[in-house]
């Protein structure tokens, strides 16, 4: 038998050749990239999906933080409230009965005390003020200033608020009673920022809010709103703080008066302060909290059983109310908090304030 052998290079090949590999390769690659696309594609209709049920179904909100514990209620001060009308009606549009949450912030107010520098400083702001006489001591932390010139005015200062008033007898001088030339309302506003600069008195939450004006004249000793321009005799000059969270306006128990409410005349020759009252308290605004409200119907059912504050100007027997907003209560008096409220508008100037914060949070 006879046995015949191949050469090496003419024996058949074992192991997979080049055109082999590159087929296998190009496939790897496609199915690869394929697989790409569809994991980038499953994972952008997932994250839909997920975002779509998240915004059907969203997850609650973290509670209030009622970070001050229970709160004091709001004291509306009853010499500042107008009898509540005999007949009252409740015509909001309920378009105008939004939603407004179910908490909103609330601020602190750090209590004044009285230092022992308080008798300079005070003296320092009275003589900042051109009242440069010795005091009259009323009580150990109440002094009062007298000045006569260009008309009798008295400046009683209190030593734990720095709050104060600024009296004169205008009303008894003919000279101003007669003169019909009012003030610039944007120079007013000035003037009565610029005298509480001139004292260290100007903050800046009031530096900046706008300040509004009336036009007022007198009767018998006692002021009223013009009817026009032409009437007035004198410009009351309003300050308020700037809104909270720059939406929410800030009240106080009269709706047409400031914590810094002052009455000013030309008739002195430029603008002169005739009188000037300061209730104003520093706020921290970097102390806040958030609490729960409660809905706004149930505000509504208090409103119609008379439990609520009327700021209005004037008494008013019957009233319809047609708009309500949320707003902050500023006090003339010292309160530890900066507290939500209801305001409700009606005709004839009707306006009255019902608390918003949630009963379940009120100290009993």
């Amino acid at each position: 038998m006879q046995t015949t052998l191949k050469h090496p290079a003419l024996a058949p090949e074992s192991g997979p050749n080049l055109s082999y590999i590159t087929e296998v390769g190009r496939k790897v690659v496609k199915y690869a990239a394929i697989s790409m696309v569809g994991y980038m594609v499953l994972s952008v209709v997932f994250k839909g999906v997920v975002a779509y049920y998240r915004y059907l179904n969203p997850p609650p909100p973290p509670p209030p933080t009622m970070g001050f514990g229970y709160l004091p209620p709001v004291e509306f001060p009853a010499e500042f409230s107008q009898d509540f009308p005999e007949e009252l009606t409740i015509s909001i549009p309920k378009e105008r009965l939004t939603n407004f949450g179910d908490r909103a912030q609330v601020l602190f107010f750090p209590k004044p005390a009285l230092s022992l520098l308080a008798d300079e400083r005070a003296r320092g702001i009275a003589t900042k003020l051109d009242f440069k006489e010795e005091p009259e001591m009323m009580t150990v932390d109440r002094y009062r200033w007298y000045k006569y010139t260009p008309i009798d005015y008295v400046f009683e200062l209190d030593l734990v608020s720095y709050n104060f008033f600024l009296r004169s007898d205008y009303q008894t001088r003919p000279e101003l009673l007669v003169s019909r030339t009012v003030p610039d309302e944007e120079k007013a506003i000035r003037e009565v920022k610029n005298y509480l600069s001139r004292a260290d008195l100007l903050y800046q939450d009031i530096a900046t809010s706008s300040g509004q004006v009336r036009y007022l004249k007198s009767l018998v000793g006692e002021l009223f709103e013009a009817v026009s321009l032409s009437d007035a005799t004198f410009l009351e000059v309003n300050l308020n703080r700037v809104p909270i969270a720059e939406k929410y306006q800030v009240y106080n128990p009269q709706v047409n008066r400031g914590v810094v409410s002052a009455v000013i005349s030309n008739a002195l020759g430029g603008n002169s302060i005739l009188d000037l009252k300061y209730d104003y308290y520093p706020l921290n605004y970097d102390k806040v909290e958030t609490y729960p409200i409660k809905q706004v119907s149930t505000a509504i059912a208090e409103l119609e059983a008379g439990e609520a504050h009327v700021a209005s100007e004037n008494y008013l027997d019957k009233v319809v109310v047609r708009d309500v907003v949320m707003g902050y209560f500023d006090s003339y008096d010292y309160q530890p908090y900066l507290q939500p409220i209801y305001v409700f508008f009606g005709d004839d100037g009707f306006v009255a304030y019902v608390s918003a914060v949630h009963p379940e949070v009120i100290q009993k």
